[in-house]
């Protein structure tokens, strides 16, 4: 990935402000409850920068980055998650990868939305429209991913979610996405709460936490404020037995590099890249999809990956 520092200089001042991106892991309710707090401001401010995405896109795929910086608290070691939707709205959907490490990348599958087919009024959840939701595990040491689909009712992510995990592995589960924009458009804050019921959790622990699920506020507008993961947890789980058990970073990140993607034009048929080589365009150009890192190849650069491929 090439690396990126954000280009807005208020901007960039403004979120050097607020409290760090990261996960806090934590149990509740005598550890029958386990949950994970994001703020993940600074990560989802990067992904629109690198992806040129406006309000809306940013909107849509941010919620899914924190999704899935939510979910990267299940995995461990070299572990990996692949969170997919597919829907009717603009969007179309959106596929967003995450790492134990807390590494954050993905793309929108339409990006600008084409807005003319929405109704005059409308939620979030028309942007991604009813379809599918799919999380498949790429688990280290297994050649076998584990995936699992449902329906997707809504399009609206946390309540797609909350759904999945109920019909899929039958448990209740909910998530809180949140991102928050300032008057241009940038965002502002951001964040995002998961909630899981273990199977010994009693029913009155889960309406309570439901209730309390219900009542927060906007955790896009929280972190805006310079609020940290922690304030929101003394000020929110007080009176729910709240063990905090570990906290991690979370992060823009992609692991395509100049010598990955090269491999992708040494793949060509060789007439193909013979033409290539002789004809250009140059620069050669390779974009990455999940982080739009652009790489450039030059001349003598294409001719040396032939001259590889002839040799092997």
């Amino acid at each position: 990935m090439i690396h990126q520092e954000l280009r807005d200089p208020e901007h960039s001042a403004r979120l050097a402000g607020l409290a760090p991106d990261g996960v806090t892991i934590f149990t509740l309710e005598g550890d029958s409850i386990r949950g994970a707090l994001v703020s993940s401001t600074r990560m989802t401010a990067l992904m629109a920068q690198a992806h040129e995405l406006g309000p809306l896109e940013t909107l849509v795929l941010g919620k899914a980055f924190c999704a899935a910086a939510l979910l990267s608290v299940t995995l461990k070691g070299n572990d990996r998650l692949s969170l997919k939707a597919e829907g009717s709205g603009p969007a179309q959907g959106y596929v967003v990868e995450c790492s134990a490490d807390g590494s954050v990348r993905g793309r929108l599958f339409a990006a600008p939305f084409d807005m003319s087919s929405l109704p005059e009024h409308f939620d979030s959840g028309d942007l991604v429209g009813p379809g599918s939701l799919s999380i498949t595990r790429l688990l280290a040491g297994r050649t076998q991913p584990v995936s699992g689909l449902a329906a997707a009712q809504t399009g609206r992510l946390a309540e797609d979610l909350a759904y999945y995990y109920q019909v899929s592995e039958q448990l209740r589960t909910s998530f809180t996405l949140s991102a928050h924009f300032d008057d241009s458009g940038r965002v502002a804050g951001a964040g995002g709460l998961y909630l899981q019921a273990l199977p010994f959790a009693s029913d009155e622990a889960l309406d309570r936490v439901e209730r309390l699920v219900y009542g927060l506020p906007s955790l896009g507008e929280t972190f805006a404020t310079g609020a940290s993961r922690m304030d929101v947890c003394l000020r929110s789980f007080p009176f729910f037995d709240f063990n905090m058990l570990d906290e991690r970073p979370v992060r823009f990140l992609c692991p395509c590099d100049r010598e990955r993607m090269s491999s992708f034009i040494a793949a060509l048929p060789e007439a193909e890249l013979v033409d290539l080589a002789e004809h250009g365009p140059f620069p050669v150009e390779l974009r990455c999809h999940n982080c739009n890192s652009n790489y450039r190849y030059k001349k003598d650069e294409i001719k040396a990956i032939l001259e590889a491929n002839r040799l092997h």
